[in-house]
């Protein structure tokens, strides 16, 4: 088995969407099917409309397959990539099971015939390359995304009446400032919702004081953060990711760590049980406080969709998403008109506090000032050709992959439709997009984590959802008491996980 190497700079390039698991393949029938198999589902729409579109104009035949939001696509992947008419582009940000150690399945795109889908591939920045030994180019980025907490600045300016210039002093604070006085500003907060009065908070040496009663956008909120209980990937994936990089620096280390590293794990979970608890019982609903409880899972209530729109009608300050959410707001906003293009235009990210002491962190060179002055960023996904598709099938794909990245309507959809940061605008930090700007801030500045979580072995993300989910978020009060039993359980679990993928 050929050693994974990651390429790590501004972000870990590398990550786990499929678990290991045996396949075949047969021969690709000697086709030209343009068949493009996307696992973001958030531009599932618009790129099956786009597919369509070329396939029209150039006369050849295409499919395209997109899950839902949560799906596991795993099985009908396995199949589909060992079918007679595979995909010939898919999607992953992974080289387990279809990587070159395990099926070999990626095209190195410098070996690609087409010499423009060469020339793009040897533009991609070397730290978002897709390699495994450091030599391939296995596929073009997506996009870049980063995540953390949401506000609309302009929710701050009427919650303490402040102007352009002092709240922008206010983000700055809450970007520097560390978990003790970001709780104490949720807590004044959390007071103003329930009791609108004058409440002062010092926020990184500077005092700060709410306006005197409900004006404005503050007149809407109705908890401190919009939480979605029913989707376990916002408290499992994104939100384990950060204990995760107190103990794995990228996805290689995470990858690669023997047994006993993830016993390290242990104190940053039981640190992120306490934020979890926190976040979740100051929740916004539509009419008062979202407490847990069956509703709090239910697929409506607690969904994504559903927490969006109670983010776009400013019923609670932040919310723990990323820079994909732009297009989905944009279109959650449209009717709004004037309304929804400031907001649009005053969206920020926040980076998650945590309660880490340096006791709790194991990598070199991270200190509990990183985790609260930095954030999470990594390469979602790759456009990938399958090298065991036909002749046909992988010229198709190449002259797609150009016009995708090329044409006026690619880039379009591209950037303004699907809100991507694509590779060659990197440093473009001051665009339409005002969440891919904050991201890319960050970015410049180089405060952003990696994404240890992709490479959790096997279900363990959907295990951890699964327990937080059963035993946690349908109860009003949590027993701290069970945090360290609970680490134990999912560590456990990952060795037991680790233990069958390597056998």
């Amino acid at each position: 088995m050929r050693k994974i190497t990651p390429v790590m700079a501004i972000v870990s390039i590398l990550g786990l969407l499929l678990p290991l698991s045996a396949c075949g393949s047969s021969a690709a029938a000697d086709n030209g099917l343009l068949y493009v198999f996307n696992t973001k589902s958030e531009i599932k729409d618009g790129l099956e409309k786009l597919v369509n579109e070329y396939g029209k104009e150039h006369g050849i035949e295409v499919k395209v397959f997109s899950p839902g939001s949560g799906s596991d696509t795993v099985e009908t992947m396995n199949t589909e990539m060992t079918s007679s008419t595979p995909p010939a582009i898919f999607s992953t940000n992974s080289l387990v099971t279809w990587g070159p150690a395990d099926g070999d399945f990626m095209l190195d795109l410098n070996e690609s015939d087409n010499a423009d889908l060469k020339a793009l591939a040897q533009n991609v920045p070397d730290e978002l390359r897709f390699t495994s030994e450091g030599d391939e180019n296995l596929g073009l980025p997506y996009t870049l995304e980063g995540y953390g907490y949401l506000v609309d600045v302009d929710v701050l300016k009427d919650l303490f009446a402040l102007d352009d210039d002092k709240v922008a002093e206010l983000i700055a604070d809450l970007k520097a400032c560390d978990f003790d006085t970001f709780r104490a500003f949720t807590d004044a907060v959390d007071a103003y919702i329930n009791n609108p009065q004058a409440i002062s908070v010092n926020v990184n040496g500077h005092e700060y004081t709410t306006a005197p009663a409900k004006t404005g956008l503050a007149n809407d909120l109705t908890g401190v953060f919009v939480e979605s209980g029913a989707e376990k990937w916002t408290y499992a994936d994104h939100m384990v990711n950060i204990p995760l990089n107190a103990v794995f620096e990228n996805y290689g280390d995470a990858y690669s760590a023997d047994l006993d590293a993830v016993d390290a794990l242990k104190k940053p979970l039981i640190k992120e049980m306490e934020v979890l608890d926190y976040n979740t019982s100051h929740a916004a609903g539509e009419d008062g406080p979202n407490t847990r409880g069956p509703s709090f899972v239910n697929s409506t209530t607690g969904s994504y969709d559903y927490a969006l729109q109670l983010f776009a009608e400013h019923k609670g300050l932040f919310f723990k998403q990323g820079n994909w959410i732009y297009p989905n707001l944009k279109a959650a906003l449209a009717d709004t008109e004037d309304a929804g293009a400031r907001m649009l235009s005053s969206l920020e990210i926040l980076p998650i506090k945590m309660p880490f002491e340096q006791s709790d962190i194991s990598v070199k060179g991270r200190t509990p000032e990183t985790f609260n002055t930095y954030i999470p960023a990594m390469v979602p996904n790759y456009w990938i050709i399958n090298k065991k598709s036909s002749a046909a099938q992988q010229k198709n794909a190449a002259d797609f992959l150009v016009w995708l990245f090329t044409s006026d309507r690619g880039r379009s959809f591209l950037t303004d439709e699907c809100g991507f940061i694509l590779y060659d605008e990197l440093d473009q930090p001051d665009g339409a997009n005002s969440l891919n700007n904050a991201l890319l801030h960050y970015a410049s500045a180089g405060k952003t984590l990696s994404n240890p979580f992709n490479a959790s072995p096997g279900n363990w993300l959907e295990f951890v959802g699964n327990q937080l989910k059963q035993n946690y978020m349908t109860k009003a009060k949590w027993d701290e008491s069970t945090y360290p039993a609970l680490a134990d359980t999912v560590i456990a679990r990952w060795k037991n996980l680790k233990d069958i993928q390597s056998s």
